[in-house]
């Protein structure tokens, strides 16, 4: 499968589509009782239009994958992450995005991870551009756009702001605008409501019910519990522990980038203790980094070796979904 993702032809993230289904098809044939938790004000717009859960809800996640997927290849081949040029960082981003059962509806975290990679790609590009204000504020507008659909969001305001301390020299202008962008939105939203005299509405859908300190939600724990766990704890163990790897044999620009992206995972780590009711949703934050992490391990891997690996990630996906449901 890993074959038709060996290649620098974007255009072929259009193959994300397939392999989302691949990875999500339970949802259409043994769905489990689920419901959206640490929803922002622009989730609970989008729910009331279309639903949380059922078949258009299921198409809209696969296609947001699958753009997404195709983003996350942008940032690894514009920027030459990898030393050699393939589509693996999206497939690695949708796989991340299909771990775990829990991952696998139209959730708040996948639909702000649309917008934080828009936001990770516009700040990449501000190094070395004498004339990227226009980016460094939409970094920050489109980072808090993310944060109106799951409030965690709004702590990769760190990510941006350690971004321009290590791409460009420290200009307080510079972090002012990052903040107004990512105010904007709220201030925009905000004066929607209260035009409309639900102001307090705004508020506690937003930040009200949202921010809680070590507030986790009731989870029982099963033995698939623990394997949901023990996957992400290995996952980031593994990317830790290959830091030098990832950063050998780089130039400068794209140590960088790839240091932003340790950024992420710290910033989903810090954001933990102050959302209430915490779901495994929270760990789909991790996925936009740990996608092109994983990429870059399995380019560096021999061919066959890497097809049985993704072949065995894949399968302990499925199981995870069908065995709990079987028995």
């Amino acid at each position: 499968m890993l074959t038709f993702f060996r290649t620098n032809q974007v255009f072929y993230s259009v193959m994300l589509l397939v392999y989302a289904l691949l990875l999500r098809f339970s949802v259409f044939i043994a769905p489990f009782q689920w419901e959206p938790s640490g929803h922002g004000i622009l989730s609970e717009m989008l729910y009331s239009l279309i639903g949380s859960q059922g078949v258009v809800a299921h198409i809209v996640a696969m296609v947001l994958l699958m753009g997404q997927g195709y983003l996350v290849n942008l940032i690894g081949i514009n920027y030459r992450l990898s030393n050699e040029i393939n589509l693996f960082p999206g497939l690695f981003y949708v796989w991340c995005c299909c771990a775990i059962p829990d991952f696998l509806y139209l959730s708040p975290v996948l639909l702000g991870n649309t917008f934080l990679i828009i936001a990770l790609y516009q700040i990449f590009d501000t190094y070395k551009n004498p004339a990227c204000a226009d980016k460094i504020f939409n970094a920050g507008l489109w980072l808090g756009v993310a944060s109106l659909f799951y409030f965690p969001f709004a702590f990769f305001l760190i990510v941006l702001l350690a971004a321009l301390s290590i791409l460009r020299t420290f200009n307080l202008q510079e972090l002012l605008m990052i903040v107004v962008g990512m105010l904007l939105p709220y201030l925009l939203v905000g004066i929607y409501y209260f035009w409309f005299d639900s102001f307090s509405y705004f508020y506690e859908t937003q930040i009200g019910r949202n921010f809680g300190f070590f507030e986790f939600a009731q989870v029982p724990f099963t033995w698939d519990t623990w394997v949901k766990l023990a996957l992400f704890v290995v996952a980031m163990i593994y990317v830790l522990a290959n830091s030098n790897f990832y950063l050998a044999k780089k130039n400068i620009q794209v140590q960088k980038k790839i240091n932003i992206l340790y950024w992420v995972l710290i910033a989903a780590g810090l954001s933990v203790p102050f959302q209430a009711n915490l779901t495994f949703e929270h760990l789909m934050m991790l996925a936009p980094a740990l996608g092109i992490f994983l990429g870059l391990s399995f380019t560096s891997f021999k061919p066959q070796w890497a097809e049985a690996l993704h072949f065995l990630m894949v399968v302990l996906v499925l199981a995870l979904q069908f065995v709990p449901w079987q028995l």
